[in-house]
Formats: C-alpha cells, sequence, structure tokens
C-alpha cells in the first residue's frame, strides 16, 4: 500500500491537534506540559489506513517559538494539511507555515476549514475567498478547502474522502541511492536499547541491515523496525520509522542527525545550493551573510557565499555556498529553509545541489555550468559540465554524488559516449580521440626537433602534454596508441609507428655515423669515452650523441654504466661478444672466477670490467654467486643481431 507522510501545519489554536485526533482516535499531544497549556510543543504523530493507502499525520508545533520544530515535521512530508480556523481565518503563523511549505517544495494538500459549527453557514463563502486570496501564492493554492468540525464531526467524512484522494495525488519520494532518515526522535525502550525515529526517505530498509548515522560516521546494525506500532521485517520509504539500533549508545546519537545507507551519502561542511530569496523577505540577502539552515531536522549556521554578485534580491534565486562550521549531511534535491539570525524570521529556501562540494571562489563559470546542468538531473550533461572543467576526464564519485545515484547507474546511464579511465573515472570520446592527435603530434614535434633518435622517453611526451591535458587521459591515449600500433616502444623509448631515424642521414651523417663505429670497435674493452668520440668522428655540433644513440638502437653498440664512477660507457657490440667467447675459453665450465681474474684475462682496467660482467650476468652468459662467477654451461656467444646502418 502506499503510504505518504502528511504535514499538519497552521497557526495555533486553529484546532490541528483535535482534527487528526477526530480524524485518527489519536492523541497526538504526549506531554504533561501540551495537555496542561493544550498547545503542542513538540512533533506529533497519528496514522490511518485509507482505501488508497496509509496517511502518516505529522502535527507541528503552531507557536511561532517552534518554527525549528516545524521545519523538522515537514521534512520528507509528500503533502500537508493545513488548518485554518474558520472563525479566525488566516493568522499570522498560518502565512509562514504555508511559505516555509511552499519552500520546502509541498505542492499537494488539503486545506480544512475546523471550527466550521462556530461560523455562521452564511459567512462560509466568504471566509473560503479569504482564503484562496491567502493561499494564492503558495504551494498549496488550487488545492481543495473542506469546512469541517472536530467538535460536531460535521465535514469529517468529505475531509476523509479529499485525503484518500490526497494519497493518490501526492507526488512520488525522490529516487536516492540508499535509505535516508533524518532523526527527530531519540529514546531508549527497555529490552531494546536505542531507538531512533524519522520518515524513511529514498529506499526501504530491511532488518538487519548495515547503515551509518552520520555525520559521525558511525556504523550501525538495524536490530528492529517498527511502523504505527507493529513490528516490521522490511519498512518501505515514505514511512514513519521507528528504528531499534545496535552498536550505538542514546547518547551518540541526537535529533538532526541522519541515519543513512552505507557508501551512499556525503557529509560537508560546504553545500553548493540554488538559493531562492523570499518575495515576502524584508531584506535582500548578501555575501557573508550569517543565516541559519534548517533542512531534515537538523538546525546549523551557515555563512552564504554567492558565486556571482554581492546580494539576492527578494524574489530572486541564484546559485551560493552555505558553509557551516561543522560537517552536516543531505542529498542531492533536498530542501532548506533560511532564517536570519536577527531578527528571526524566515527569509528564503535553498535546493540543495551538491551536498560535497568544495570550498567556492567567486565567479567560477565552470563550477555554475555544472550546478545547472546537475539540477536539470541529466547524466550527459552533467558529465559534460564535469569534463570540460576537469580537461575532458569525469569522476564517477563526482558524477554520482551530483546525480544522486549510485556510480553504477550514472555509469550505465552515459553508456558507450564514454571510455573507462583509471582509477574511478571516465572520458568522453572527443577528449580522447583529440588527447591521441595531441599526442601523436608531440611525438612528431620530438622526431622533427631530434630526427637521428629512434625513440623518446614516455615521460618526457607525457610531461609535455600533462599541463592542458590530464596526466590519465594522456596515459590512456597512449595505451590507446600502442594497442592500435600507431606509436611503438623500443629500447630508447617511444616513437612513430614506422619512424626510421636512418632514412634521413646525410652522407656527412652517414660518413660520420661509420667513424664512430670504427672508433668504438678499435677500443675493444677500452672503448672511448663518449665526449672523445667528438674528436674522432669529427662531428656536426650536437650530432654525435644522437648518432652514438642510433648505433645503440639498431643493435651495433650498448651502452652501459660504471655505477661507481657514474659514468656512461659506450661498447661495440662485437667487443662483447668476444668477451665472452674469450672467458670461455679462460675458465671453462665448471671454473669458477673472480672480478680481477676476469679484468686479467680479458686485458682490460676496472673502469670497464665491472659494467662488462653485470652486462655477461644479464645476458645469461655468466652466473654470479657472491664473489664468484661461472659461465652458464650451455651459454652460446652472445649475439643481438647486426643491423645495417
Amino acid at each position: 500500500m502506499k503510504s505518504c507522510a502528511v504535514t499538519v501545519i497552521g497557526h495555533v489554536d486553529h484546532g490541528k491537534t483535535s482534527l487528526v485526533r477526530a480524524l485518527t482516535g489519536i492523541e497526538t499531544d504526549r506531554l504533561k506540559e501540551e495537555k496542561e497549556r493544550g498547545l503542542s510543543i513538540v512533533l506529533g504523530f497519528a496514522h490511518r489506513d485509507y482505501p488508497s493507502g496509509i496517511i502518516d499525520f505529522i502535527d507541528v508545533p503552531g507557536h511561532e517559538d517552534f518554527v525549528r520544530t516545524m521545519v523538522s515535521g515537514a521534512t520528507g512530508a509528500g503533502a500537508a494539511l493545513l488548518v485554518v480556523s474558520a472563525v479566525e481565518g488566516i493568522a499570522r503563523q498560518t502565512v509562514e507555515h504555508l511559505e516555509i511549505a511552499t519552500l520546502l517544495g509541498i505542492t499537494k494538500g488539503v486545506v480544512a476549514v475546523t471550527k466550521a459549527d462556530l461560523l455562521a453557514r452564511s459567512e462560509w463563502s466568504k471566509r473560503e475567498m479569504s482564503i484562496k486570496a491567502a493561499i494564492a501564492a503558495s504551494g498549496l493554492r488550487e488545492q481543495p478547502i473542506v469546512f469541517c468540525s472536530s467538535s460536531t464531526g460535521e465535514g469529517l467524512d468529505l475531509l476523509h474522502r479529499e485525503l484518500d484522494d490526497l494519497l493518490c495525488r501526492s507526488p512520488g519520494l525522490s529516487r536516492l541511492p540508499g535509505f535516508f532518515m533524518p532523526v527527530d526522535r531519540v529514546f531508549s525502550s527497555t529490552g531494546m536499547g536505542t531507538v531512533v525515529t524519522g520518515t524513511l526517505l529514498g529506499a526501504g530498509l530491511e532488518q538487519g541491515s548495515q547503515a551509518v548515522v552520520a555525520p559521525m560516521g558511525r556504523s550501525v546494525i538495524v536490530r528492529g523496525l517498527q511502523t504505527h506500532g507493529l513490528d516490521r521485517d522490511f519498512v518501505e520509504a515514505g514511512s514513519r520509522t521507528a528504528v531499534n539500533l545496535r552498536n550505538v549508545s542514546r547518547d551518540d546519537v541526537r535529533p538532526g542527525d541522519v541515519l543513512c545507507a552505507p557508501g551512499c551519502f556525503s557529509s560537508s561542511a560546504q553545500i553548493d545550493v540554488s538559493l531562492t530569496v523570499s518575495p515576502a523577505a524584508n531584506r535582500a540577502l548578501k555575501h557573508l551573510d550569517e543565516v541559519r539552515v534548517m533542512h531534515g531536522t537538523r538546525s546549523a549556521t551557515a555563512s552564504v557565499r554567492l558565486f556571482r554578485g554581492n546580494r539576492i534580491e527578494p524574489g530572486e534565486r541564484d546559485y551560493a555556498q552555505l558553509r557551516f562550521a561543522a560537517p552536516v549531511t543531505a542529498f542531492v534535491g533536498q530542501r532548506a529553509v533560511l532564517r536570519c539570525l536577527s531578527p528571526v524570521e524566515t527569509i528564503g529556501g535553498a535546493i540543495i545541489i551538491d551536498p560535497a562540494a568544495s570550498p567556492s571562489r567567486k565567479n567560477d563559470d565552470d563550477r555554475m555550468a555544472i550546478l545547472a546542468a546537475a539540477e536539470r538531473g541529466d547524466p550527459g550533461e552533467i558529465a559534460s559540465a564535469l569534463g570540460r572543467r576537469n580537461g575532458g576526464i569525469v569522476g564517477l564519485a563526482e558524477l554520482a554524488r551530483l546525480g544522486s545515484q549510485t556510480a553504477e547507474h550514472m555509469r550505465g546511464a552515459l553508456g558507450p559516449a564514454y571510455l573507462d579511465l583509471d582509477a574511478g573515472q571516465i572520458g568522453s570520446r572527443p577528449a580522447i580521440a583529440a588527447t591521441k592527435d595531441a599526442y601523436l603530434e608531440q611525438l612528431a614535434s620530438l622526431h622533427r626537433g631530434s630526427p637521428l633518435r629512434s625513440g623518446f622517453p614516455e615521460a618526457r611526451v607525457r610531461r609535455a602534454l600533462a599541463g592542458p591535458i590530464p596526466l590519465v587521459l594522456v596515459n590512456h591515449a597512449e595505451r590507446l596508441l600502442a594497442e592500435e600500433a600507431r606509436v611503438v616502444r623500443g629500447r630508447e623509448g617511444i616513437a612513430l609507428a614506422g619512424y626510421d631515424p636512418r632514412a634521413g642521414l646525410s652522407l656527412h651523417q652517414r660518413s660520420q655515423l661509420d667513424a664512430i663505429e670504427q672508433s668504438l670497435r678499435r677500443g675493444g674493452l677500452k672503448p672511448p669515452d663518449p665526449d672523445d668520440l667528438l674528436t674522432d668522428a669529427d662531428p656536426e655540433p650536437g650530432t654525435v650523441h644522437d648518432l652514438v644513440e642510433l648505433l645503440v638502437a639498431s643493435g651495433r653498440a650498448v651502452s652501459l654504466t660504471n655505477h661507481a664512477l657514474n659514468q656512461l660507457l659506450v661498447f661495440h657490440v662485437d667487443a662483447l661478444d668476444e668477451a665472452g667467447r674469450d672467458l670461455r675459453k679462460a675458465f671453462p665450465f665448471p671454473a669458477r672466477f673472480r672480478t680481477g681474474e676476469a679484468r686479467e684475462a680479458l686485458k682490460t682496467t676496472r673502469k670497464y670490467i665491472v659494467p662488462v660482467l653485470e652486462y655477461l650476468d644479464a645476458q645469461g652468459i655468466t652466473l654470479r654467486n657472491g664473489d664468484l662467477r661461472h659461465l652458464v654451461e650451455d651459454a652460446s656467444p652472445v649475439s643481438n643481431g647486426h643491423d645495417d646502418v
């Protein structure tokens, strides 16, 4: 059966509690003080079954001193029962309750004109016209008006029919990624422990479920559930619910906290909102104003940070950030009421767009575009706005938060228009295609600048692009290009597929290359230092290093390092091949030898012997065991292939 929470609002002494008692048979004034004074102080709860479902009546205090309690009771309500005395008509607190209900997004309800037996029937039409005029600017305009009496029962049958129809007309609940229950009461029950109550929103709740008490983040277990005094295994969203909790004491939970599904809702000291200043407000709302914010069952002060301009005039709306002294918990689309601290009066309302925002800055056009997209609620628009701000990537956690859905739901809604990147991020296909083009152009530019190099370190290419383009997008584009064989990785790094530095060599450069190779071959295991090749090769300025790298890349030379001296050494590959053969002759398997013995056998020096032996170890020619080495039994002479250059 459909369940709907209906907040009962109106001026003090207009008969709200009496009417609820007449409709349900339940007395909502529980406190001794309430009964003695005939004045509701805390929220009262009653319910009644109708053919179309169940209505939970939330009787809120009508006195102006208890507006916070009124807002708490209206939170989560799908509709309102506005109670107006036929004798007094619309009164001051009726107007404020109507304004608050409108700010909370309540647009469905019934107007019950009570104490109708005390007003001459001839005056009913006049009273109805005055009520219609008073509610014309509110969310309850055009809702049915029923004259009735709690004392005589007159009109109650018609009111019941209208309430049953209200069940059918009331809007569906906001779709949320999990259950969300603002706590309005906390108490202990003998043999049960801590019990919290509230109106359940978002999704149903099952006995035994894990939950979180936010914003403190305390993990709890749902030990038991009740609605309307009956134990339940499962409670549907929209129901007034009592939840028995395990793993938490009564002192650790208070009204204003939220019981919610783990991992589904964020707590933050900054909340981005669409803020509307009431047309009836006495002044504009200014940048940095301090206000009291009432949302859910929580009331806290916050500083208003406007994204543009310095004020919002009565009747106007704009985006703003509410900055609190401590984290609060909310959900996208939740409504809030803003009240001035002095004089204490309602100034406007807000719709929460981002419940876990980063600190705002003025005139942030990207942020305002994101908020506008999130307010419309289209996953594609939200992702597009986030991508424009983030250089083409979208974080799934932020996308899910702004869409008030799970990350899986939002990712599925975007479909193939986006590709998965790393660490919970996605990128649009156009952004990835543009990054691939930028990567190829950057690599081509490096080839043009250093045409003799056969490749470049991947980190160099990434750094060149990672300023304007997010690194995660660059890395992904690089992987795709490698998979498509448009770039290749070699020993010198990454290069455009098919790029051959030898093809562009001039005759003079080819002559230089031959001279360098001959110099390395003559050096054997005592090759000249790379800097000395400059003289030997008589090179063009700046080309020797690239020519040496070209020899290494082609397999004609090998670059090794003497780590002790921090020196780069370049050997001709033939010299290293011959070193392997000479060691095998000098120390046939299984003979063992020390580094010094190998140095003498190869007729080289300490500067070169260790890098040479480490190279032979790496090639599987020799095997080291402590200070000793031996030749591997089935080793064959090292050969890297001699490409003509």
